[in-house]
């Protein structure tokens, strides 16, 4: 009976459903000033970037807010880069106050808010963000 049994080498069973999709949609990443441009200018999707910083104590409380809304719309990417560790990117990107929570579409801002927000701002944020095709 065992040498009737065709077995199928495991390699014919990739997942084709998952090849149209940008690598990190729905996902939070942290960036470097190497990393950044190839994770937000050349991404083919939108992307958000939350410049943030150990110290300040509002960025330690959007930050959980902002990474529960980009999980619920996985069509945006989170990249979450700190200004201490890369001055330059936040100096490109005039980053005068923080948090400061910036959406770039096609290597481009687009939108942007700065501060706290309340939980019901950021999942709005996040969705329109998320609509940008």
């Amino acid at each position: 009976m065992n040498a009737l049994r065709v077995i199928t080498p495991a390699r014919q069973f990739t997942r084709a459903f998952h090849r149209g999709l940008p690598l990190f949609t729905g996902k939070t990443v942290e960036a470097t000033s190497e990393t950044f441009e190839s994770l937000v200018s050349q991404a083919d999707h939108p992307v958000i970037v939350d410049f943030y910083a150990n110290w300040c104590g509002p960025c330690k409380l959007l930050g959980p807010i902002l990474t529960k809304a980009v999980a619920a719309n996985p069509t945006v990417t989170l990249v979450k880069i700190n200004v201490d560790d890369c001055p330059d990117i936040a100096q490109k990107y005039k980053v005068a106050a923080l948090p400061t929570v910036s959406a770039f579409h096609k290597g481009s801002v687009v939108d942007s808010f700065v501060g706290l927000s309340s939980k019901m701002a950021v999942d709005d944020f996040v969705k329109k963000q998320a609509s940008l095709k």
